[in-house]
């Protein structure tokens, strides 16, 4: 039986609600990123320091009924199956499937730790992301070989939920092996520890010649999806294996706050030199962020990687 993923709603009225939110943050999230832009080109505009001060206020409280909201999300659930000769009868091999799980484990957990607290090429997961992120095997249902696997939600004080975040990210990532210039751009963000944990998930799948779907319903109620076919497998292998692993850097680079979105994670820089940078936040970032944007700071040292 599935496990209840609301406490002391109803689950239709809950997402009902979230995806009132939803729709009115991105809405206001459009409204900001236009007051951004005027001044940008005008700084010293009342009317648009202004609009972008009273946006930001209603920002908030849509943020603060959210984060009352998710308190009553407890879990996410994941549905797994496998297809192919390997699970024709509705069985697995024990050790293939530890192997695979394993695999679909430690990309959930790097997919994480790049959202978290950015890209890293080595070293261990830390122990609090290790348990954040944890997939709990709990059921099968009837399919070649489908599994119903949980992870818990985890919202924070502020509404965020690392779990989440990074499922959301994950099924980014994997619809995109069929979208290259998708791809790259994500590959840019995750970097290659990410990357290498997928190669591993579709090498093992080509190697037993079977197919993957994976599906998520969000708080909202919107279905993520992804499959890949038999036939997919290795085209989707090769089109990962295209991208190399890169050096990364960092660097502390000075610069003016001349654009930014909560709802989707950007910012946007303008250097000292007249470059714009633009890229993603981490959530360790997001709480600093978000004390900027209320109190109308304009620069300060940011670290990009």
């Amino acid at each position: 039986m599935s496990l209840p993923l609301w406490q002391d709603i109803d689950p239709a009225e809950a997402e009902a609600r979230f995806r009132g939110l939803t729709r009115r943050l991105a809405d206001l999230d459009e409204a900001l990123i236009a007051s951004q832009s005027i001044l940008r080109e005008d700084p010293n505009s009342f009317a648009a320091q202004l609009s972008l001060r009273s946006l930001a206020q209603i920002q908030e409280r849509l943020h603060s009924e959210r984060i009352q909201l998710v308190k009553h999300r407890r879990r996410e659930r994941l549905a797994v199956a496998l297809n192919g000769e390997a699970f024709v009868d509705n069985t697995a091999s024990i050790g293939q499937l530890g192997v695979f799980l394993i695999r679909v484990q430690k990309l959930y957990s790097s997919v994480a730790q790049a959202v978290t607290t950015g890209p890293r090429q080595r070293g261990p997961v830390s122990k609090d992301l290790a348990i954040s992120t944890n997939l709990r095997f709990a059921d099968v249902f009837p399919s070649s070989f489908g599994m119903e696997i949980y992870i818990n939600s985890g919202f924070d004080m502020f509404g965020e939920s690392t779990p989440v975040t990074s499922l959301q990210t994950l099924f980014n990532l994997i619809n995109a092996t069929k979208r290259e210039l998708e791809f790259a751009r994500l590959s840019a963000e995750l970097g290659q520890r990410s990357l290498g944990h997928l190669r591993h998930v579709l090498a093992d799948l080509a190697r037993a010649d079977a197919g993957f779907c994976l599906k998520w319903i969000d708080t909202s109620g919107t279905e993520y999806a992804w499959t890949a076919s038999i036939e997919e497998v290795p085209r989707l292998r090769e089109n990962v294996s295209k991208f190399k692993e890169r050096r990364t850097l960092e660097r502390r680079i000075r610069g003016y706050l001349i654009g930014a979105s909560l709802l989707r994670d950007r910012f946007e820089l303008l250097t000292e030199d007249r470059q714009i940078i633009d890229g993603k936040v981490t959530q360790t970032s997001k709480p600093k962020l978000r004390e900027f944007l209320a109190a109308s700071a304009r620069s300060w040292l940011i670290k990009l990687i």
